[in-house]
């Protein structure tokens, strides 16, 4: 019995945990069983939405009171520009970070080597070659996600650093980022060899995504080692 138990609490933990670094590519995914986000937003009526609404408020008001006490604010003299200094902060990290740059350089790559495609060409090869059709819609899944996923692990690896708490959300999100790399890479190495036309042009994507690969895996050192819950078990 004590060890069922202690199955169902860790089910319950995979299930509170397993979305939190997850590309939300559902369909493609094998751990909906374990996703507790996806089976709420799959399986909910309405009314039931509407019902989890004051929850979802209630938590949002307890993570502003927490963010309040940890900056050691008056709630009853608060204005916006408390914030003003803090959110420009963090505006100007990302804007400057390097890592974001490459994620939006290659996400404007990416988007000018598909505007060049021929509809009629590229349509024809899809239906011609369902590897060629997989890889494509990976590489289009994640052409904005690398972007905002690195912001996310940025952001919160500045606030565990001023928290002075173990990282973990960053670490998480930056072994994302690198899971997501790596299968943006295979993808278009599949797709270089059916776009010779294109060599160039794929050649300096693949590289972008090298160097933005590299540069995450010195930020966050301990990302590849990371294991996260109900994805990487």
């Amino acid at each position: 019995m004590m060890i069922d138990a202690v199955k169902t609490d860790k089910n319950q933990q995979e299930s509170q945990d397993v979305f939190q670094w997850c590309d939300r590519w559902c369909d493609r995914c094998s751990q909906t069983g374990l996703c507790g986000l996806y089976q709420r937003s799959s399986s909910a009526t309405t009314e039931e939405i509407l019902e989890e609404l004051p929850k979802f408020f209630e938590t949002a008001m307890k993570a502003l009171k927490e963010s309040i006490e940890r900056m050691s604010l008056d709630p009853e003299t608060l204005t916006e520009s408390n914030f003003e200094d803090e959110w420009g902060w963090k505006c100007h990290l990302l804007r400057n970070d390097e890592r974001v740059a490459l994620a939006k350089k290659y996400r404007k790559m990416t988007s000018r080597w598909f505007d060049s495609l021929k509809d009629d060409y590229s349509t024809e090869l899809r239906m011609e070659n369902p590897a060629l059709t997989e890889c494509l819609d990976v590489i289009l899944w994640f052409k904005h996600l690398l972007e905002y996923i690195i912001k996310r692990a940025l952001i919160s690896k500045n606030e565990e650093e001023e928290e002075n708490v173990e990282p973990r959300d960053s670490i998480g999100n930056a072994k994302l980022l690198l899971v997501s790399i790596d299968r943006i890479i295979n993808a278009w190495g599949y797709v270089y060899e059916k776009f010779a036309e294109n060599e160039d042009e794929i050649l300096d994507i693949l590289i972008c995504l090298q160097s933005l690969g590299k540069k995450i895996e010195g930020a966050f050192p301990d990302a590849r080692a990371f294991v996260r819950p109900g994805l990487d078990e």
